[in-house]
């Protein structure tokens, strides 16, 4: 220990980094300076830029009929194609009605309230309650990498003014660590209730809802900047064609970058698509057409309903609201199930992390295996 105390705490916390997150949770328990030191958030902060490329887990929530309770599974994906499962947490939350994921913390959001859940280290809190917004229909979880917080967004729609076009929607945010839900005003954006948020290098993104279908006005997804806490919106792809019904599209993150796929289920063509469009960039022009998927091939004679979870050694995870998971290999064009899920599944890709959820004005849950 006395040539351990002589190396400086940056090399320490750096080597520690490199380390596994089990490995990790063990060290706490050799002393009260092992312990501090796993504890500091620049660890945690280290350890969480290098889950990014290292650890990814596949994390579900998904309801048990039979012991009528909510699990967390959680897989690994670091197996050809064939996720492992690792370990399954038993919970108390009573119902789920949507799930987010961001940089290794899930936000689980339902009618008994929202619970902020890190799976690697089984913590869970439950959030408390706004006292404005009683009747809040959709979230959004997101982190700043410039302020270094996690904040969770729930809005309600307020009456109409002037039919959709001039719904309005209003805001509340709860920074992760305080217990206080903040008013941010009205957004002059309808978001679509169906669709979840995106969010991705500290900007959260929604699909916006007019009485237009399709993509054919000029603000078609708000953008919520979880630092500065300013809206904005941003053109989809400029030659995306309008769609029998905003079900056909939904937001995503492939390879780093914003996604967006079109299902052409609906359009009456022979050959059915999934069009997966990538933002390159910033602007209109930065949208590229990257896949063009003949959904046929799965055999699939209903809309799609596919999203992307995750891509890994080239192929792409997809989310299949009717099957389960699919991995798809964009070289070969073909399919291959992974995971059929049960009714009641919520599936999202969560990297490993040491991000702590103790909060002296918050009950800190220990989740449990599922014995």
């Amino acid at each position: 220990m006395d040539a351990i105390e002589k190396i400086s705490q940056d090399i320490i916390l750096n080597i520690l980094s490199r380390l596994p997150l089990k490995s990790l949770m063990q060290c706490k328990c050799v002393s009260k300076r092992w312990y501090s030191l796993i504890n500091d958030p620049i660890l945690a902060e280290l350890h969480l830029q290098r889950s990014k490329c290292d650890s990814i887990n596949l994390v579900i929530c998904q309801y048990r009929p039979s012991r009528t309770v909510w699990e967390i599974q959680i897989y690994k994906l670091d197996n050809e194609n064939h996720p492992q499962l690792s370990s399954s947490l038993k919970t108390n939350i009573e119902d789920i009605s949507s799930v987010y994921s961001c940089e290794g913390l899930i936000c689980i959001s339902g009618s008994a309230g929202i619970h902020i859940c890190n799976p690697s280290t089984r913590e869970l809190v439950t959030l408390p309650r706004s006292n404005s917004l009683k009747e809040s229909f959709m979230h959004g979880f997101g982190y700043s990498p410039n302020t270094k917080e996690y904040k969770v967004v729930q809005l309600m729609h307020n009456k109409l003014i002037d039919g959709c076009s001039r719904l309005l929607s209003k805001f509340e945010v709860l920074t992760l660590g305080t217990k206080l839900w903040r008013p941010i005003g009205n957004v002059p954006y309808v978001l679509h209730p169906e669709k979840k948020s995106i969010t991705l290098n500290g900007i959260m993104y929604w699909l916006t809802y007019t009485k237009k279908r399709g993509f054919d006005s000029q603000e078609e997804i708000a953008t919520f900047n979880v630092g500065d806490e300013r809206f904005g919106a941003i053109s989809g792809p400029p030659d995306c064609q309008a769609f029998e019904s905003m079900s056909a599209i939904s937001l995503g993150v492939l390879q780093g970058t914003l996604c967006l796929t079109c299902d052409h289920f609906g359009r009456r063509v022979i050959n059915h698509k999934l069009e997966i469009w990538m933002l390159r960039d910033d602007n209109v022009c930065g949208w590229v057409k990257q896949y063009s998927i003949d959904t046929s091939l799965w055999k699939i004679h209903r809309p799609c309903n596919i999203f992307p979870l995750y891509d890994w050694k080239g192929k792409m995870l997809l989310e299949d609201l009717f099957s389960g998971l699919l991995w798809y290999d964009p070289g070969t064009n073909t399919f291959e199930e992974n995971l059929r899920c049960i009714d009641f599944f919520f599936p999202c890709v969560c990297m490993e992390s040491l991000m702590p959820l103790v909060n002296r004005r918050l009950l800190v849950m220990r989740l449990t295996n599922d014995g």
